[in-house]
């Protein structure tokens, strides 16, 4: 198995630090048909309301590589949460691009969703 990545390294001791360690998925969604969902964007972390949308692919692609590789669990089925916890993905300039583009394509024919979403999340170490 290859080395860890530095990105890799960082979030893995983030993950193994922190009391909790929040993240989301930004989903589109259908208003008349519930079941209806798209991922937008997976294994979102955010720790800055400007996070570059480069850097937020990159924690998601370690994150991903982290959960593979058995070093951490990641669920979006969470019983309860902290409201406070996700303030930052609300205050974000890739959930306010998110709901711009919903807006935007909320006109043209054929265009199946028409709410911007988040899902709450959390990563655990193992």
């Amino acid at each position: 198995m290859k080395p860890l990545t530095q990105t890799e390294r960082e979030l893995l001791q983030a993950v193994r630090s922190a009391r909790r360690f929040p993240l989301v998925r930004f989903e589109l969604r259908n208003s008349e048909e519930p079941g209806l969902r798209s991922i937008a964007l997976n294994h979102v972390y955010i720790t800055d309301p400007e996070d570059s949308m480069e850097l937020v692919k990159e924690r998601s692609a370690a994150l991903e590589s982290l959960r593979r590789r058995g070093l951490v669990r990641i669920s979006y089925a969470l019983p309860a949460y902290v409201q406070s916890d996700y303030q930052v993905y609300y205050r974000s300039s890739l959930y306010e691009l998110l709901c711009h583009t919903v807006l935007e394509a909320q006109g043209k024919p054929g265009f199946l969703f028409n709410l911007p979403a988040m899902r709450f999340g959390q990563v655990f170490p193992l």
